[in-house]
């Protein structure tokens, strides 16, 4: 497969591998080629890049990077994507913050891309500007699907924190169990981010950062509009529950008339719609059941203590 491609300079690098420019053969088709090696990575580890590119196989969105081809050498696994002119966070190293018609613009995008992932039951997981390329003509493209998770209708996710907390939501970091709720409270530290040139909490001390972000209040400049800071304002609420979401966060002023809702063909249980009362009822048993402390103990005594539960029941199950 590889014989398909001419590889140029490498464009980016990361702990997951190299990324380069390149063009498919016979055609005048710019790719971006991302080389990820397999040596080193558990079978676990594979599985779950497998998984993400067959998440990204069936993603197909203006808004979002689209896959063009996937496959593996000896070595490596090979993720073939179009090729995106510029990041977002250098545009933000460059310039500092943006005029608010252009974050308007980039948010109308975004919630674009959003509403499609999460109408498919997908979260991204890991909204960050570095996961977010502009293409020609100032098209914004979500990529990076690195920890993207298809949700099946009755799980909740419990998580443990991966990367920078810059961008995470309260509940992600205090490790409690959250939803596509999430993306959008990440949604609203970039989108803060282009607007005033820094993300609403920042320290270097990631242990001070994830208090910040449980207890801080945001600060909002002067010069956000009334609009822009009432969308801010409802992504950015530390209570999932309460946070700006589907579907009435498409009709809010600031993005209303902007973004692109695809025609949806016969999607099952999309997480883009308000859930019945049954079910909101179920998930907060749910939450609440996974939130609550087991007497204060320490994960190793449940693991014990679990395992010694699973060989009582085998005991039992045991025919005499």
């Amino acid at each position: 497969m590889m014989e398909q491609y001419h590889v140029f300079e490498m464009i980016g690098k990361g702990s997951f591998g190299r990324v380069y420019k390149g063009r498919r053969k016979f055609s005048g088709q710019v790719v971006a080629l991302k080389f990820i090696p397999k040596v080193g990575r558990s079978a676990k580890e594979l599985r779950s890049l497998q998984r993400e590119i067959e998440i990204m196989r069936g993603l197909k969105h203006p808004n979002i990077v689209l896959l063009l081809d996937s496959f593996e050498t000896q070595l490596e696994v090979v993720v073939v994507t179009e090729y995106a002119e510029g990041e977002l966070f250098k545009i933000l190293e460059y310039d500092g913050s943006l005029p608010e018609s252009q974050v308007r613009e980039i948010a109308c995008q975004l919630v674009s891309a959003l509403y499609y992932l999460h109408s498919h039951r997908i979260l991204h997981r890991d909204m960050k500007p570095q996961n977010i390329l502009l293409g020609k003509g100032g098209v914004v493209k979500l990529c990076d699907f690195g920890f993207a998770r298809a949700m099946s209708v009755s799980t909740l996710v419990l998580t443990s924190i991966k990367g920078t907390p810059l961008y995470m939501s309260p509940e992600l970091v205090k490790k409690k169990p959250y939803d596509h709720t999430a993306d959008l409270w990440s949604l609203g530290c970039i989108l803060y981010e282009l607007h005033t040139g820094e993300p609403p909490f920042y320290t270097n001390s990631i242990f001070q950062l994830v208090q910040l972000i449980i207890k801080d209040l945001v600060k909002w400049p002067e010069n956000m509009s009334q609009d822009c800071m009432s969308f801010l304002k409802g992504l950015l609420n530390k209570d999932p529950q309460k946070r700006l979401t589907w579907p009435g966060l498409l009709h809010h002023p600031f993005v209303a008339d902007g973004v692109i809702v695809l025609p949806d063909e016969g999607l099952t249980s999309p997480l883009t719609i308000t859930p019945s009362p049954d079910v909101q009822a179920m998930k907060q048993q749910k939450v609440a059941k996974k939130s609550a402390p087991r007497n204060g103990k320490g994960k190793v005594l449940h693991k014990t203590r679990d395992m010694q539960d699973k060989k009582q029941k085998n005991r039992q199950n045991k025919p005499a």
